[in-house]
């Protein structure tokens, strides 16, 4: 079935992954969030990652939508969208995670955008983006942020700028054939690898200024758990990035990452030491290490 046909029952050619683990309530929200879109994805893959208390389907989005719902044991973010992956019933997926929630009638036109430049110039490598809004723990709105796009590896290696979360489409088919699955050992900064070794592989992002989702921000991260991630990280890639350039701007976004998470922790000290170091490693104008974003504020 091509981009741009849809069934008898309205729906587009699309697998909608969503991850999950002990949120039901706010699973709730992100799955209404697809439902009360005007058309409606191919199928929505659900997948409890070991929640304590099985999550459940409420009825109304259940009835509207074609949801596969899996349950697996505890393995990270990572296992949970490659489950997802696994079980798409087409090529082309959107991932939204299960504290996050789409604008209405966003889906549409985000579909309508791809399907478009896909029958202009097909072209499996394109990630397509788009803006987002900020919000805290409350719900409160905190920025509205608009990514810019990339076609340089050497920006994938800085960092993930856009919010793939819940903010892309992308062929995942393409995607998987060309970089495998998500890392499932890294607890942290799996999706930082994956499109790592997308953007390695020609993938470019492609940036659309509409606002898609609303992305709650939290600040607190462990450390120590980060401290682990980043140092599997830089032992995977040392080797495989050739270029300085790109080893300079992945330590020097590694930097920036440990630096906000002892930040928060209130180990100022720290931060300071690993800021100054990211900027050594990589000298810029600005903290980010990426092509960052045009932030609204109200």
């Amino acid at each position: 079935m091509g981009l741009r046909e849809e069934s008898a029952s309205g729906s587009i050619p699309l697998t909608v992954i969503i991850p999950v683990h002990d949120r039901q309530q706010q699973f709730e929200k992100a799955l209404q969030s697809v439902a009360a879109q005007p058309v409606r994805p191919r199928r929505v893959v659900v997948v409890d990652d070991g929640s304590a208390t099985p999550v459940t389907i409420p009825k109304e989005p259940g009835e509207r939508l074609d949801i596969t719902l899996i349950r697996q044991a505890n393995k990270g973010a990572a296992a949970a969208r490659n489950t997802g992956l696994k079980t798409a019933a087409t090529d082309w997926v959107a991932f939204l995670d299960s504290d996050d929630v789409w604008v209405s009638g966003t889906l549409e036109d985000r579909w309508r955008t791809v399907s478009v430049d896909q029958a202009r110039k097909r072209d499996p490598k394109v990630i397509y983006g788009w803006s987002w809004i900020d919000r805290d723990e409350t719900g409160r709105y905190l920025t509205k942020r608009h990514p810019c796009g990339s076609d340089d590896p050497g920006d994938f290696a800085a960092g993930c700028w856009f919010s793939p979360g819940s903010c892309i489409m992308l062929n995942g088919a393409e995607a998987v054939g060309r970089a495998g699955y998500q890392d499932e050992t890294l607890q942290r900064l799996e999706d930082y690898d994956w499109f790592l070794a997308l953007g390695l592989q020609g993938f470019r992002l492609s940036v659309h200024p509409d606002v898609c989702a609303k992305i709650e921000i939290r600040r607190q991260v462990d450390p120590e758990r980060l401290e682990n991630a980043l140092r599997a990280l830089r032992c995977k890639w040392s080797h495989r990035l050739a270029q300085a350039r790109l080893l300079n701007r992945m330590n020097s976004y590694f930097d920036l990452e440990a630096a906000s998470a002892n930040y928060y922790k209130g180990h100022r000290a720290k931060a300071a030491f690993l800021i100054a170091r990211s900027l050594w490693t990589y000298p810029r104008l600005s903290l980010s290490t990426t092509p960052g974003w045009v932030i609204e504020r109200d």
